[in-house]
Formats: structure tokens, sequence, C-alpha cells
């Protein structure tokens, strides 16, 4: 009980640094009703986990991410073979949940060129560039969560972020990510995205990767499941055979998404 509650308070401080960018001690013991001393105790593991840098008074985020834009531009032939191969995974009468990556942002738009197949569908994002790249676009109902903007990732995250993510019932959450392998499993570039695809696969009866080639072999910054815990990928012929091998050994069932 202790350490959940623990990881929770360093959920809540890294929630409120990546929406500020730094925090005073102070400020966080005041907003969180916790003593200076907890706070720092919680800071300085924070820092021991490479998550933060701790200053005088209180602490500044470490911000591994690149940019949305430029992370649109990476790979994005490949990303957009798989997210036209996710469509082929969409039935009439889902909740489906997409990432807020870039990858995602591709099955967006495929799907905004329309799905003749699919009537009726529930589309759940915090991308706020996924809804809006459909807002308009499609017949189906569009649902943003809200929350704190990470603007790095054109997302929203943190606490009302957290407790929406905790009343759905989502069929299949389409998850991207910024590295897999192995022994780190699938990871992400910031911990406050890691904490919310946890949350969405805690509430989805089915989870499939969206994830090009280039991402096998990478450790991004933050865990989010081990390699195994997912049942799919959707990946370009560009995986290596090493990848291709692993997958098959944990029991992933792989889809090669097709060139246009």
């Amino acid at each position: 009980m202790a350490e959940h509650l623990a990881d929770h308070r360093l959920e809540l401080i890294m929630s409120e640094l990546s929406a500020r960018g730094e925090c005073r001690t102070r400020q966080l013991a005041q907003q969180f009703a916790l003593s200076e001393m907890t706070v720092r105790r919680d800071l300085a593991e924070l820092e021991a986990r490479g998550l933060l840098r701790r200053v005088h008074g209180g602490a500044v985020l470490l911000n591994r991410d690149v940019e949305y834009t430029q992370r649109l531009e990476l790979a994005s032939l490949q990303k957009q073979q798989v997210g036209r191969a996710a469509t082929r995974l969409l039935k009439s009468g889902q909740t489906v949940y997409l990432d807020a990556g870039t990858t995602a942002f591709e099955m967006a738009r495929a799907i905004g060129q329309g799905l003749p197949q699919v009537t009726h569908l529930q589309i759940v994002s915090h991308g706020i560039s996924i809804i809006s790249e459909l807002a308009g676009r499609t017949p189906y109902h569009l649902q943003l969560i809200g929350g704190e903007v990470y603007q790095n990732a054109l997302s929203t995250v943190g606490p009302i972020a957290l407790a929406q993510i905790a009343n759905l019932d989502i069929d299949l959450f389409f998850m991207g990510a910024g590295g897999v392998t192995c022994a780190q499993g699938w990871t992400n570039s910031n911990h406050v995205e890691a904490v919310i695809k946890r949350a969405v696969i805690a509430h989805s009866k089915g989870v499939c990767a969206i994830c090009d080639s280039a991402k096998w072999g990478q450790q991004s910054f933050a865990p989010i499941v081990p390699f195994a815990a997912l049942s799919r990928w959707i990946v370009d012929r560009g995986l290596a055979g090493e990848g291709l091998a692993a997958a098959r050994a944990a029991g992933i069932s792989i889809t090669c998404a097709e060139p246009s």
C-alpha cells in the first residue's frame, strides 16, 4: 500500500513537472498536501531515475522528447503503411482508442479517407492532433480526453485524463511506442505518456501495437509494458528477422503492412 502511494505521488509530481517544465518544492508540498521533506525525498528518487534534475528550491524536467512535428517526418512512409493496415481491424460497433503518436496520426488520416465497411464507430484519444484530423471528416463519434496539455506530444495528460480513462470500456487500443526490445519491452520517450498508455491498456479488451520497424532494437526513455504483454503488432515489412523471430517466440501476432 505504501509503495502504491509513493508511486502515485511520483506520477503526480511528474505530471506537474511535465506541464510546467519546473516546480518549486514548497509549491509541490502545498499542492499535494505533503511535507517538504517528503517532496524532497520524492524528487531525489525521480532524479535517480533520470527523470529530472534537482535545483535549489525545486526541480526541472529533463526533456528527452523529439518534437511532434519532427517525429511526424521520421519514417513517414512506413508509418503511413502501418496506419492504413491498422484500419483493417476496425469493425462497426467498436469503441477504439487511438494513441497520441505520429503513427496513430497516420491511422487517423486513413480513417478520414473513408471506411465503407465500417458504419458506426466510437473513437477515443488523448491526442489533440488525432481528434483534430478526424473532426468533420468522418461520421463516427469522437471523444477527446481532457487534461493538461503536453505540448511535445500534442496530447492531454495528468490526473484529469487518467480519471476519464478509468471510466472507459475499450474494445481495441492502437498503441504507439518510441522503442521496442525483448529486454526492455515497449518504451516511450516520456514518463507521463507512458502512464497514460498503461491506463488505457488496463481498460482495453485488446491492444495492438502500431510501431514501425525502425523502432525495433531501440530503447526509449520510459517503460510501458513488457514485450510479451501485447498480443498483436502491426509493422512495416522492414522489420529485421530477429524482430520477427522474437515476436513469434513471445506469442505476438505480426501483421506486415503492405506498401501502397
